[in-house]
């Protein structure tokens, strides 16, 4: 075990391919009860491990599934986004999908959501690894005809929340849109999670996916199997799909923005929110109708805004201000842990909209005037090369924002100490709160309460 925590990353994943040939995908498991449904999926590595992940997926007000072929591809594909969880503990040569068939475009679909979405993995554990050679898929193929789905049967917005202040923000623009039903949805649960959906007074209903990794993972986790980054945001996406199938909802409303797109590693292609990104959000929604021809649909409300516009309509809605929780180190306890770089951006984001007064009251100190967060700030300014590995804004709209603290007058230690930077690199906050992005799958539907909310929620202090 202590030799194994001693190797290099790049060591270990040489000796693991060599050690550990195939990744199989088994097969998967579903028990449908009255009101739920629950999956469990098979997964091994022949000679490490075998692995039994579960999932359970609530079914609200008697509703049943439409097409059992349709359940099929969607539980069979959630299974193949879960088994990156897996897979990366030895970063097999080869995984075989033992239990369902893929076109070629599914495949390459696939290669290709693998390999960006494990870019921060890579990156961390210092793995040269190849688009081309990194792995290889062996499957039963077959081309893939869309199960067509019913149009009626379908309404209302499904509503994936994580505590944070963007999927309030969703919150915010469909309460314009009293006719359409939200059901806000979140996978597990942390308190911040359930506070919101506590505060949101216009939802109709409330769905909690539950996921339970296998405890073989965390096993290997502990010797110094290899660890890191997976895309989260893709494993939403699915079960989000299979949320919306099982109870009938029609619009999956996601809350990313488009400053997601922007890389983690400057001048690469590595972004620790790549399945948070519009190519991700437009290969998904290419994905979902090769399996389904059907009305829902998946989309982030928010892709035409940035975080600093985000950031603005947040600060108005006041009622959620002392419970949103956007601090991942401190989430479990349902706190600003004050030390890690999320809480920094947030603070900073949020600085331009909210006093002094409002942000201590948020975050029970002044970050500004913190040495130690150092490190962080320079990261999201762009003084040092890369951006934290955390789910932040740009480094433009960072030093906007401080720019603004500048030219207000407000001068906390971190700010002080590279004003000349900011005032140097930073634009105007005024010009990125006009800024609007074409690049998104929004419906028509909801640009006007989009617009309406950038209008009329939150401004300049």
């Amino acid at each position: 075990m202590a030799d194994l925590k001693n190797l290099s990353g790049m060591d270990k994943f040489c000796q693991f391919r060599e050690q550990y040939q195939e990744f199989i995908y088994e097969s998967y498991h579903i028990t449908e009860n009255k009101d739920s449904m629950d999956i469990i999926y098979d997964f091994s590595i022949p000679g490490a491990a075998q692995f039994h992940p579960m999932w359970h997926f609530p079914i609200k007000n008697g509703a049943k599934p439409e097409s059992r072929e349709a359940l099929e591809r969607l539980v069979f594909s959630l299974g193949m986004v879960e088994l990156i969880s897996y897979w990366k503990a030895v970063c097999p040569k080869s995984v075989v999908i033992a239990c369902g068939t893929l076109s070629r475009e599914q495949e390459l679909w696939w290669k290709k959501l693998y390999f960006h979405g494990l870019g921060e993995f890579f990156y961390v554990n210092g793995i040269a690894a190849e688009e081309d050679s990194f792995l290889s898929l062996e499957y039963q193929k077959e081309d893939c005809v869309p199960v067509s789905l019913s149009e009626e049967r379908y309404q209302g917005c499904l509503v994936p929340i994580g505590g944070g202040k963007d999927s309030i923000v969703s919150l915010e623009v469909l309460k314009r849109y009293p006719e359409l039903e939200i059901t806000t949805f979140s996978v597990n649960r942390i308190e911040a999670v359930k506070n919101v959906i506590a505060l949101c007074e216009e939802k109709t209903d409330d769905i909690l996916a539950k996921r339970t990794l296998d405890p073989e993972l965390l096993r290997l986790n502990q010797e110094g199997y290899l660890n890191g980054h997976t895309p989260f945001s893709a494993i939403v996406a699915f079960s989000s799909v299979i949320a919306a199938y099982l109870n009938g909802k029609r619009y999956i409303t996601l809350s990313n923005e488009t400053s997601a797109n922007e890389s983690t590693v400057r001048n690469s292609t590595v972004n620790h929110q790549y399945s948070k990104s519009f190519q991700f959000e437009q290969d998904f929604d290419w994905y979902v109708k090769t399996l389904i021809d059907s009305p829902i649909r998946y989309f982030s409300l928010l892709r035409p805004l940035t975080e600093i516009q985000i950031a603005k309509i947040f600060a108005g809605a006041e009622k959620y201000h002392p419970v949103f929780r956007s601090c991942n180190a401190g989430s479990k306890q349902g706190i600003w842990c004050g030390h890690c770089p999320k809480c920094l951006f947030v603070y900073i984001i949020l600085s331009p909209f909210l006093s002094k007064e409002s942000r201590r009251e948020i975050f029970g100190e002044d970050l500004l005037e913190k040495e130690s967060l150092d490190r962080y700030f320079r990261e999201l300014t762009g003084i040092d090369e890369n951006k934290p590995f955390e789910c932040v804004g740009t480094r433009s709209e960072v030093l906007a924002s401080l720019k603004y603290l500048v030219r207000k007058h407000e001068l906390p230690l971190l700010v002080r100490r590279y004003q000349d930077f900011i005032v140097n690199h930073g634009v105007e906050i005024e010009g990125l709160l006009g800024e609007w992005c074409d690049d998104h799958e929004v419906p028509e539907l909801f640009l006007g309460g989009i617009r309406d909310c950038l209008t009329n929620q939150g401004e300049l202090i």
